[in-house]
């Protein structure tokens, strides 16, 4: 019996996980720094939501990789 291969059309595409909504308020000013790194930097996103999301995975995945929840 030949071994099968991996499983197509099952699951969830690769690198795509089951998303859950937060939702949090920032100060005046951290608003407004997300806003002009959006005019800067305008591969973080086009809103400043789209920026802090950009830098809250980014920073997630980091911890993630550095293993930071297992750290005294």
């Amino acid at each position: 019996m030949a071994e099968e291969g991996p499983k197509r059309g099952r699951g969830r595409p690769r690198g795509r996980s089951e998303r859950s909504q937060v939702t949090f308020s920032l100060p005046r000013d951290d608003y407004a720094y997300l806003q002009m790194l959006v005019q800067v930097k305008r591969r973080l996103g086009i809103s400043a939501n789209d920026a802090a999301r950009h830098i809250l995975i980014r920073e997630l995945d980091a911890m993630r990789k550095s293993e930071y929840h297992k750290k005294d």
